[in-house]
């Protein structure tokens, strides 16, 4: 924790300070990035709590504080999107009343601040008509003077282009633009007139006008000139509204010479950063489903590897399965970056054919069984109040064993606020930081270090509980307060000190942890009153998605093998039916979830909130026959393909969608076959869904896999082969779980 943090922690502890003092404590906060403490202090501070003196008399210092905290809550992260929107309006119009009162117009400060927050409502929700209240507070707000850097109309133009695009009155609002942009040529004062604070403003407003209006060169030549760059976070939101202006020019901006030329101009020693600017967040989610999910995973990341894509993921969500697999990955590329300069496409694939032999070694070792007691020891748990068969304990302690220790330095037992890094790579002098921090620094990077995210679910809430190496807790991001009134366990950084701390095994034993077969792992003496039990991540989001539109993930991959729903022909009797039933249930649920998510991710998608999502799973392609009433008279027969879509022999994939979710022995046969089944449904799905989002990927080339056999196998049209039948017994066998 930083000197300047502490100091924020104590003001917000009691600790009384003069109104100078603590104004100038949180827009110190707030210039370290430091948003959420920035807008906690400021809240404190406004309503005058804590101070030593009094706030100044007058209404334009608590207006002033008003608009501040306004665009802190609206930017505050650790805050529901659902809620800190609206929160951040409320605080504005306590200041301002009613924002639609005529007497605002030409208040640039506030109608700025409005649009802004509606901008961010849209981004963060998808609502088209917030993305056309917030062209209208700027609108609003460009009635008045342009001041130093013609913020509500630089952004009036911005809105008006971004409405016209997705066909809002096309001729009108571009004309618009267009009229707003050529005045702020026109009437902006120079740079030399502005004050030192808001020259970079004054710069960036100049630059984005002439490049909205196509002049390119110009816009070049006003970046080039300028010598002094703001906080890289500034830069960044500056950036990538510039990238999000070219992309409606051109549909490949980065093949323009121009454009190109304009962005190494704005980004000096960081030409990476260009392809930031224009693919966005990019997001890779990797489902539950036991060993089966984790294998297929493997397939999925060769074929990323090949593609150049697993140096932009700058988010990896995993869940039970995926979190297992997931982790051993995000270690063994911290070791990489850890020692290495920067890494080629060949590097990643290295990395990935170590990781699937690490994985295939520690499967072997048989992790059910090692923590599965007799049938006498699981009974006598169950009966004597224990949730669950299997210790979640035992199996974090196993998962380090076999899993994380080899890929970690040292004896002791890993914990997760141990794990953030620094790569040997990292510039101080392009972040302006000696530490690196992935959400801020990623964006400048060519290989990204992706934010750890292992996703599990509170018992005692229902609500997604998320892992990290920075941070543990609920985070508001999945809560919806209209609908949702369980109170949220608080997430925070990790503090060792005070016992706020996890191993990474239990971190990844807590995602796995599935109902009733472990019991739920718990996290004692943190809340008051509230003994925090986990289980299994799959219960709330089994493909680990909203970890992805969370942290502003707008490329999403998304790997899923988890458990889908199959067709029961028959109910099964007596007791055992009863099990069933009940497990049948919950499968129906955590499909509709399923379905749910996919639904969201292709809405965002279409609304544009999402530049590309690529959505593989393993039954993906597979015939769904309808099944006849017995006096039906239709007569038609429905041909049918030997290969599904992506590739895959009908016969193998369907094996394989209905091998077993399971933590015990997989054989070499099973691990690669599912290897296999990945690489070719990502290789299909990705050409399929992401092909014409070129700053993303690379000409592929094709590598030799332990799985390479196997992949000939699957996708063979051939009408005999001579492991054909034996291969697929062996698979149809595998979906029975193994006791």
């Amino acid at each position: 924790m930083t000197e300047l943090q502490e100091r924020g922690r104590a003001f917000l502890g009691g600790k009384a300070l003069t109104f100078e003092e603590a104004n100038a404590l949180w827009k110190a906060l707030k210039k370290a990035d430091q948003l959420s403490l920035a807008r906690r202090v400021l809240e404190r501070l406004r309503l005058g709590n804590g101070l030593v003196d009094r706030l100044p008399a007058g209404r334009q210092t608590r207006r002033t504080l008003c608009q501040q905290e306004a665009l802190l809550t609206s930017k505050d992260a650790e805050l529901s999107a659902t809620l800190r929107h609206d929160r951040a309006l409320d605080i504005l119009s306590d200041g301002f009343g009613a924002l639609d009162d005529a007497a605002l117009d030409g208040d640039v400060e506030t109608l700025g601040i409005a649009g802004g927050i509606l901008k961010r409502r849209w981004s963060d929700l998808g609502q088209t008509q917030d993305l056309r209240k917030a062209a209208g507070f700027y609108a609003r707000g460009a009635t008045g003077e342009l001041g130093d850097d013609a913020y509500a109309h630089i952004n009036a133009a911005f809105m008006d282009d971004l409405l016209a695009h997705i066909g809002d009155d096309p001729v009108v609002r571009r004309q618009r633009a267009t009229n707003l942009r050529e005045r702020i040529l026109r009437d902006l004062p120079p740079v030399e007139k502005v004050s030192a604070g808001g020259a970079w403003f004054n710069m960036a407003t100049r630059a984005e006008a002439l490049l909205g209006l196509r002049r390119y060169a110009d816009a070049t030549e006003v970046v080039a000139s300028f010598n002094e760059k703001p906080a890289p976070w500034e830069l960044e939101t500056t950036a990538r509204q510039l990238a999000t202006i070219a992309r409606m020019h051109e549909e490949q901006p980065l093949e323009v010479p121009e454009i190109r030329a304009f962005f190494e101009a704005l980004l000096p020693g960081a030409a990476d950063a260009a392809r930031s600017a224009f693919v966005g967040k990019v997001g890779l989610a990797l489902s539950g489903g036991g060993f089966r999910a984790s294998f297929y995973h493997l397939g999925v990341l060769a074929r990323l590897a090949e593609l150049n894509v697993l140096r932009h993921i700058d988010v990896l969500s995993c869940v039970s399965g995926g979190s297992i697999v997931g982790a051993c990955y995000w270690l063994a590329l911290r070791n990489r970056m850890l020692t290495s300069t920067p890494m080629t496409r060949l590097d990643y694939v290295g990395l990935v054919r170590e990781v699937i032999q690490h994985f295939v070694d520690a499967v072997a070792t048989d992790l059910r069984s090692a923590v599965q007691p007799s049938v006498v020891k699981a009974t006598w748990r169950v009966l004597s109040g224990e949730r669950g068969a299997l210790n979640p304990e035992m199996t974090a302690l196993a998962l380090e064993q076999h899993f994380y220790r080899p890929l970690l330095p040292g004896d002791g037992r890993p914990f997760m606020h141990d794990l953030p890094f620094t790569p040997a790579d990292h510039n101080p002098a392009l972040t302006g930081s000696p530490e690196f921090h992935p959400g801020k620094h990623n964006w400048l990077r060519r290989d990204k270090v992706p934010v750890l995210v292992l996703n599990a679910t509170t018992v005692n809430t229902g609500h997604a509980w998320q892992f990290t190496p920075r941070w543990m807790g609920e985070s508001p991001w999945s809560i919806h307060q209209a609908a949702d009134s369980i109170p949220r366990l608080e997430w925070s950084w990790y503090e060792p000190e005070a016992g706020w701390k996890i191993e990474i095994g239990r971190a990844v034993a807590a995602s796995a942890c599935v109902p009733l077969v472990f019991a739920p792992l718990e996290i004692g003496g943190a809340y008051e009153d509230v003994h925090v039990q986990l289980v299994d991540g799959g219960v709330h989001d089994n493909q680990g998605t909203v970890s992805l539109l969370a942290l502003n993930c707008n490329v999403v991959l998304v790997s899923d093998a988890c458990g889908q729903l199959l067709l029961e022909k028959q109910p099964t009797p007596g007791l055992k039916g009863l099990v069933s039933y009940a497990n049948r249930s919950m499968s129906t649920l955590m499909e509709r979830v399923r379905l749910a998510n996919y639904a969201d991710l292709a809405a965002r998608q279409r609304s544009g909130l999402l530049r590309g999502v690529m959505f593989v799973h393993m039954k993906a392609g597979l015939d769904a026959d309808t099944i006849r009433l017995q006096f039906s008279q239709e007569s038609y027969k429905i041909d049918r393909e030997t290969l599904s879509p992506a590739g895959v022999r009908k016969d193998f994939q369907q094996a394989l969608a209905e091998l077993r979710t399971d933590l015990d022995a997989f054989t070499l046969d099973e691990s690669h076959a599912l290897m296999a089944c990945g690489y070719q449904m990502a290789s299909w799905a990705f050409k399929h869904d992401l092909a014409s989002l070129r700053e993303l990927w690379d000409e592929p080339i094709a590598e030799q896999w332990p799985f390479t056999a196997m992949l000939q196998e699957i996708t063979s049209t051939a009408a005999w082969t001579a492991h054909r039948v034996e291969l697929l017994t062996a698979l149809r066998a595998g979906s029975r779980v193994r006791v």
